[in-house]
């Protein structure tokens, strides 16, 4: 067992959150105890709470890497191209989505399944890393509508991104051949794409 001196009051919380991201990727949140964290980083399971109130409250840090991750990804150059469309970077963003999910599926499960309160959930900066993720989808959006139609376009980005969170959470649970037949999951993502852009431009 390690003792308290080996490392800073800094360095632990970050040991804490690398094994946490460890475990969360190789094994799934179920496996994610404080108990097993302790016996990663070497202390007792009660050095945890000593930075974080809760599993919840860590859990939460986990979820903020995750949305920091998932956002580098959708405001990506490849996913923001002038050279291209607005269609066609909204198609590239949902490829990359979707992408995500397959390639870190444990972190994108957790950043979705797990039921926190409410206080939790509305802590400083929480908030605002999860309306950041939708930004680059509203710029994306931005020539198809007005200056005064901002609450327009937020809401469109949201029912949008949501609508292709769908398509990737049938991909993922493996539903796609229910619903869509022999059609494959980035083809309906793109149909969905069409017709959402069609409809919002009248």
């Amino acid at each position: 067992m390690a003792r308290r001196s080996d490392h800073s009051h800094e360095e632990l919380e970050e040991l804490i959150l690398k094994r946490s991201w460890e475990i969360l990727g190789k094994e799934g949140v179920r496996a994610l105890t404080a108990r097993r964290i302790a016996i990663e980083i070497g202390y007792t399971p009660g050095t945890i709470y000593n930075f974080f109130e809760s599993m919840d409250d860590l859990y939460l840090c986990l979820n903020e890497r995750t949305l920091d991750a998932l956002y580098d990804v959708l405001a990506s150059p490849e996913c923001n191209d002038p050279a291209k469309s607005s269609l066609q970077n909204m198609k590239k963003m949902a490829e990359r989505y979707m992408g995500f999910a397959q390639e870190f599926r444990p972190y994108w499960e957790m950043l979705f399944s797990l039921h926190l309160p409410e206080a939790r959930k509305n802590r400083e900066g929480y908030q605002e890393k999860i309306d950041l993720l939708f930004l680059p989808l509203e710029n994306l959006l931005a020539e198809f509508f007005s200056a005064h139609q901002h609450k327009k376009r937020k809401m469109a980005a949201r029912v949008l991104w949501s609508s292709v969170h769908g398509l990737c959470l049938l991909q993922e649970t493996g539903k796609i051949p229910l619903v869509g037949g022999k059609a494959q999951a980035n083809e309906m993502v793109c149909y969905l794409i069409d017709t959402f852009v069609t409809g919002i431009k009248g």
